[in-house]
């Protein structure tokens, strides 16, 4: 009898621990769309991807610097070299829309700017961090008020609350 009643209820909307994933799924998934973490990751494997589908020569003059949207504004060490990318261009977004296996650029604007060694760009500082406003505050703990694991609930907090800043 006991077994009968764990079987059914794992066919009855899972174990415990699955529907408590299912809801911590669908919070971060909720989450990462209003903070924009989503364009935030697919602009950082852009800037990852950079060097392997452009070759070590434009990677050294050229850099991804920020992607709004699905437009990628990139730094370019000279005029000339802005000139032959902007020839380039279709080339350059076909290779990185290869690489990342999505259209994640849809365009590429290019603009003088001091492009490191490494190939990233110098003009991308980070900007100072803020802080975060009573209105962001509360929607970040309305966010993880349903999450039960102590640990869990930490761990999402700080991200969303560095996410804002």
């Amino acid at each position: 009898m006991r077994g009968n009643r764990s079987r059914s209820s794992k066919t009855h909307g899972g174990s415990r621990e699955g529907r408590a994933a299912e809801r911590v799924s669908a919070i971060l998934g909720s989450s990462f769309a209003s903070l924009g973490i989503s364009a935030k990751i697919r602009e950082y494997k852009i800037k990852k991807a950079w060097a392997g589908a452009v070759g070590p020569n434009i990677s050294r003059r050229a850099a991804p610097v920020r992607l709004l949207g699905t437009v990628l504004y990139c730094a370019v060490s000279s005029s000339p070299w802005m000139t032959e990318l902007s020839y380039q261009k279709p080339v350059i977004m076909a290779r990185l829309n290869s690489f990342l296996g999505e259209a994640a650029v849809s365009d590429i604007v290019f603009r003088i700017g001091k492009v490191s060694e490494a190939g990233k760009p110098g003009m991308s500082e980070a900007a100072p961090e803020r802080d975060i406003t009573p209105e962001e505050s509360a929607f970040i703990e309305r966010t993880i008020a349903p999450v039960k694991d102590d640990k869990l609930k930490t761990i999402i907090k700080r991200t969303m609350a560095k996410a804002k800043r």
